[in-house]
C-alpha cells in the first residue's frame, strides 16, 4: 500500500456495504491508515472478537505500532453492546464527542472511526434508533473534527434496511440509495433524486432526522436535488404539519414551485436557486 492510496481515501461521513468481511477489513485499514497519516486517532469497531482483528493488524506495522502507542483502538461491536442492543441516540453521540475530546486533549488532530454496525441494526426496533443515531451524529462531525465509515453487511440486511441507513449519510456506495438527507449547519440538506420507487424511505428518513427549531421553520438545502415529485413534496408538507411549522427548500427545480403552488402544500415554501 503506498502513502498515495492512503491520502486518497477521504474523510467524512460515509457508508460502506459489504457482502465479505476481509473486504470490509482491509477497507477499514485503508480509511484508518489515512487518519494515522492526518494525525488523528482511530478506532475500529469490529463484528469479531476484539483480538481477532488486533491479531490481523499485527502484520500492518503502522497499525500495529499505533496500538501500541495508542494512537489506534480495537472495539469489539458484541463485547460492547451484547446482541440485540438498542442504542440510545443522544448518549452514543455524546460518547463519541467525549473521545473526540480526549483524542485532542492527547495531542491528536481529531477522530477517525471505522466501524461494521450491522449487528445494531438487525431488528427494527434497533434500525430506528440507530438512524436517528446516524443523524445526531453526522451533525456532531460537522462541528467537530471526527469523521467515519459505517459498515453493513448485505448477507444480513436486506436492500430497504441498507437504504434506510445509506440515505442518511453524506456519501454511501453506489446501488444503496437514490438519495441523501444529512445535516448541514443549521439545517438539512438533501441531494439525488426523490421518486416513486423512494417516496416511503424519504418519509421515514424525514421522522428519524428531525430537527428541532424554536422558529418552526425547517429549512432543507437541496442545491443538489436533481428530481422530486408529488408524493416527496407532500412528505415535505405532512412532516412540517408534524412540527407546527413550515420547510423551505433551496432547490434550482423550479418544477418543484410549480407543483407546491398546483397541490396547495401551503407548510412548503420553494425558493428557487441557480444551478
Amino acid at each position: 500500500m503506498t502513502s498515495e492510496s492512503v491520502r486518497s481515501v477521504p474523510p467524512g461521513h460515509v457508508c460502506w456495504t459489504f457482502d465479505d468481511t476481509a473486504v470490509f477489513d482491509a477497507r477499514a485499514q485503508r480509511f484508518l491508515l489515512a487518519g494515522l497519516d492526518a494525525g488523528e486517532r482511530v478506532r475500529y469497531v469490529t463484528a469479531e472478537p476484539g483480538d481477532v482483528a488486533v491479531a490481523r493488524w499485527q502484520g500492518v506495522p503502522r497499525l500495529r505500532d499505533a496500538l501500541r502507542g495508542g494512537a489506534a483502538e480495537v472495539v469489539s461491536v458484541r463485547d460492547t453492546y451484547g446482541e440485540r442492543h438498542v442504542v440510545d441516540p443522544a448518549a452514543q453521540v455524546a460518547a463519541y464527542a467525549a473521545l473526540t475530546d480526549a483524542a485532542l486533549a492527547d495531542g491528536h488532530a481529531g477522530l477517525r472511526v471505522a466501524a461494521d454496525a450491522t449487528t445494531l441494526v438487525v431488528t427494527a426496533e434497533q434500525r430506528a434508533a440507530f438512524t436517528r443515531y446516524e443523524h445526531l451524529v453526522d451533525r456532531l462531525m460537522r462541528v467537530r473534527p471526527m469523521s467515519a465509515a459505517c459498515g453493513y453487511d448485505r448477507r444480513v440486511l436486506d436492500g430497504r434496511a441498507i437504504e434506510e441507513l445509506a440515505c442518511l449519510h453524506p456519501a454511501a456506495d453506489p446501488g444503496t440509495t437514490l438519495f441523501h438527507l444529512y445535516a448541514g449547519r443549521d439545517e438539512l440538506v438533501l441531494a439525488g433524486e426523490l421518486d416513486p420507487s423512494n417516496h416511503d424511505v424519504f418519509d421515514t428518513a424525514l421522522t428519524r432526522a428531525n430537527v428541532d427549531d424554536a422558529t418552526g421553520e425547517l429549512v432543507v438545502r437541496a442545491d443538489e436535488l436533481r428530481f422530486i415529485d408529488h408524493r416527496n413534496l407532500i412528505h415535505l408538507h405532512r412532516h412540517a404539519a408534524r412540527r407546527g411549522g413550515t420547510v423551505v427548500l433551496h432547490t434550482p427545480l423550479t418544477s418543484a414551485a410549480r407543483l407546491v403552488e398546483l397541490l396547495g402544500l401551503s407548510r412548503v415554501r420553494v425558493a428557487v436557486v441557480p444551478r
